[in-house]
């Protein structure tokens, strides 16, 4: 090392970094008790991974090889209700055609301060002009107009708030369509649905950078032309998150009472210069940890080495990455102020405030206050089935985990027996054999020549195996319904069929209905941890930073997930259950069969104008059926070809 490189060091540790260490110091062993804390739950959500992909766990595949077993057969059944589960509830959530949210105005909207202060001073007017006298002797002739002008405020601030309404949802819904949020949402299910949790950021700023070529003006020459031009602009950003890269407080069971959050990136040497250039981040300090570490600071953990082995992916030694820890929690103001963060003359730098830090080993590399005011963590976690007092959920895999072993241990049993039943085993007296005869090879028609010895006794005797085969298939079968009953998720919901399933569409269309209402507590738990925490970050981002001043407004979010369930399924039944009572004549007299059929046809997720003819073709079609009727008619009656004679047989006058 130079004594340039020796000074420019020396520098930088003498003049920042032990300003850096304290706040990175104490965060990094905070982040070292969280991870310990996990270690637990890690090992469920290997065991967890390990089941989903057929594989046995080592100690259990090791006493398998010791005792000889024959049959290490592994029963899919686990990916097969994982993925039944996922497919219901993405079918449910995202296929019904409507969103999975709603934002709908409060019932009594708030009057601004601003049309308080109009309010008054119309009413005062309004009674002035009236009575010609001064307005202070006029306050109760004042307030009494107030509240006579309150219902028309009201109606009117209802009115622009709908209106907010409806663009705030257009916005949002495009903000949606920009980070491919059904994608990442379901990515988060299928890792809930294996693991218990799953987990999706939103609410941080990315900046959105698009190339277009707009038209130019050369200012010498006054000629026009197409150039290509970057516009960026300050989108929310969402993004799916793997929990293996989470480490929570490990005192808490929900986010609303998580102190603080880390999350884990393991970057490339690029990705990390890469971070010198995003604002707010110091880039010196990047820049001096690539120069100090060039070959980077990863230290893989055991569920990295054991996800890649799972995976069948070798290990290829030094992986050149950094690990850089991004923290959402609370820090104190002192060492806020400290890093550069601004507050007002009166704050209070004693108390702990909403922050966000970056970590690379002991250096930070970013502080900054939460910028979305009212809103603690960006990350949304939410569980699949929810466990009294702990954060972490249960997936499907450890609901049937007993079942699954059983199953498997049943199966591999049963195919060794069946291989060892399969054919007869036979005892040979190589005393009695005539030389040159080989009893291994036995094959139909084979002549066995022997020589002396005892009469009565054979030289060969067969005995066959019991096969077992009934009674495993049964403890087998057993489990099965077991799983089904665990995991709330019936054989029939993933193809399976069975001799007492009523296979009518009637009958199979009640059947789905009750298994997606035993889906129903995992959907509200999605709409109350995911999806209505997720579109509230959006709507509380677009109220501080959107532009579009006619979309914000006293407002309120909706998850719509539970409910569509309920729609879907529930409402389906009940038409078809009206539509059997009034199929008779006097009831079709009085009911809109064409509406109902087209509300049945919505609540099964099929489009009513691809089936159902429209009100004009019908009105048409009964057109023409009248005038044939009519042309018939007329065809049939000579009077009717004449249209002015008299009946009877008069004369025309």
């Amino acid at each position: 090392m130079s004594e340039l490189q020796i000074q420019e060091e020396t520098e930088y540790d003498g003049v920042q970094e032990h300003e850096l260490e304290s706040l990175g110091s104490r965060l990094s062993s905070v982040f070292t008790e969280y991870r310990d804390a996990r270690k637990e739950t890690e090992n469920e959500w290997i065991k967890d991974l390990r089941q989903y992909q057929g594989q046995y766990e080592p100690d259990v595949l090791a006493r398998l090889n010791e005792s000889g077993a024959r049959s290490k057969v592994f029963v899919g059944i686990t990916r097969t209700k994982v993925m039944a589960a996922y497919s219901r509830l993405i079918d449910l959530l995202f296929q019904s055609g409507d969103s999975f949210f709603s934002i709908e105005p409060t019932p009594i909207p708030q009057i601004s301060p601003l049309k308080a202060m109009e309010m008054r001073q119309m009413a005062m007017e309004q009674v002035t002009a009236a009575s010609g006298m001064d307005p202070a002797l006029n306050q109760d002739l004042i307030a009494q107009r107030m509240q006579e002008l309150e219902g028309e405020f009201l109606e009117a601030e209802k009115q622009i708030a709908e209106r907010a309404a409806e663009l705030m949802t257009v916005e949002i819904e495009d903000q949606l369509i920009e980070n491919n949020a059904e994608m990442k949402i379901k990515e988060a299910i299928l890792e809930a649905a294996i693991f218990g949790s799953g987990a999706v950021k939103s609410g941080t700023v990315r900046i959105d950078r698009t190339q277009s070529y707009s038209r130019v003006i050369d200012p010498t020459t006054g000629s026009q032309g197409y150039a290509l031009t970057q516009i960026e602009r300050p989108m929310p950003e969402i993004e799916a998150v793997s929990i293996f890269d989470l480490y929570p407080d490990p005192y808490c069971t929900t986010l609303d009472d998580c102190d603080g959050l880390f999350r884990r990136h393991v970057l490339t040497r690029k990705q990390f210069r890469d971070l010198a250039d995003l604002p707010g981040f110091d880039g010196d300090v990047v820049r001096h940890l690539l120069k100090t570490s060039r070959k980077g600071n990863h230290s893989e953990e055991q569920h990295e080495r054991t996800r890649r082995q799972i995976a069948g992916i070798n290990d290829h030694g030094d992986s050149n990455r950094y690990d850089v820890l991004e923290y959402w929690g609370t820090v104190d103001g002192y060492d806020l102020e400290e890093h550069g963060v601004e507050f007002p003359e009166d704050a209070d730098l004693s108390d702990s405030y909403s922050a966000c830090v970056w970590i690379c080993g002991s250096s930070v590399l970013k502080v900054m206050l939460n910028p979305i005011s009212g809103y603690t963590l960006p990350y949304h976690i939410f569980p699949y089935e929810r466990s009294p007092h702990q954060f972490w959920g249960t997936g499907v895999p450890r609901m049937m985990r007993d079942s699954q072993t059983t199953m498997n241990a049943a199966t591999r049993i049963w195919l060794d027996n069946l291989a060892l039943s399969s054919g007869p085993m036979m005892e040979v007296n190589t005393d009695l054999l005539a030389a040159g005869e080989d009893p291994t090879d036995v094959h139909p028609w084979r002549v066995w020549l022997r020589e002396g010895g005892d009469g009565s006794m054979p030289a060969i005797r067969w005995y066959q195996p019991v096969a077992n085969a009934n009674g495993l298939n049964q403890i087998v079968e057993l489990f099965r319904r077991f799983a089904d009953e665990t995991t709330s998720l019936p054989s029939y919901t993933h193809g399976e069929q069975g001799k007492s399933l009523n296979k009518t569409a009637t009958g199979m269309s009640m059947l789905m209905g009750a298994a997606n209402v035993s889906l129903k507590s995992t959907i509200k738990l999605i709409d109350d941890h995911l999806l209505k925490p997720l579109v509230t970050s959006l709507f509380r981002w677009n109220m501080e930073f959107s532009t579009n001043e006619e979309a914000k407004g006293d407002l309120k979010i909706f998850a719509r997930g539970s409910t569509a369930l309920i729609q879907k399924e529930v409402q389906s039944q009940r038409l078809l259950q009206f539509l059997s009572l009034v199929s008779n004549p006097t009831d079709l007299a009085v009911v809109d069969r064409t509406q109902l059929l087209r509300d049945i046809a919505q609540s099964m997720e099929i489009d009513p104008s691809e089936i159902i003819k429209s009100e004009e073709v019908i009105q048409a079609e009964q057109a023409a059926i009248q005038n044939q009727m009519l042309a018939g008619a007329g065809a049939g009656n000579p009077m009717a070809e004449s249209p002015g004679s008299i009946p009877g047989g008069a004369p025309p006058v």
